[in-house]
């Protein structure tokens, strides 16, 4: 950059964003067409071009990002670090859906031990 420029600050963001719901995405080997069919059936009308235009700028509201996962059938979303972290910067990368869609580097979580007898098999 040559202080000409100015860098959105947000634009991180929306790369982890985009990286989010295509890792979802991934992870069901969903194609985007499936995803709008999926979406009609929630009662919303999007066409393959625009899911994919909304999804590269990485910009897009939050009852959007929620129709989606209803679509896609997330009932439970593991969120990234934020950026400026390197496991957060990661997400963000240009391979940051495959980093997602493989669960790595997400924020840990405190886990319960289970019951004394008791073994915990279940995934949250």
């Amino acid at each position: 950059m040559d202080g000409s420029e100015t860098q959105n600050p947000d634009e991180a963001w929306e790369r982890q964003a985009k990286n989010l719901v295509r890792g979802e995405l991934m992870k069901r080997g969903m194609s985007h067409q499936q995803l709008v069919h999926e979406l009609a059936l929630l009662g919303v009308t999007e066409t393959v071009p625009n899911l994919r235009n909304k999804l590269s700028r990485g910009r897009f509201t939050i009852v959007w990002f929620l129709q989606i996962m209803a679509a896609i059938g997330v009932e439970r979303l593991s969120l990234p670090q934020p950026p400026g972290t390197p496991s957060g910067d990661e997400a963000a990368s240009d391979g940051g859906a495959h980093v997602l869609a493989r669960g790595a580097n997400y924020r840990p979580r405190k886990k319960a031990a289970p019951p004394a007898g008791h073994s915990d098999d279940s995934i949250n």
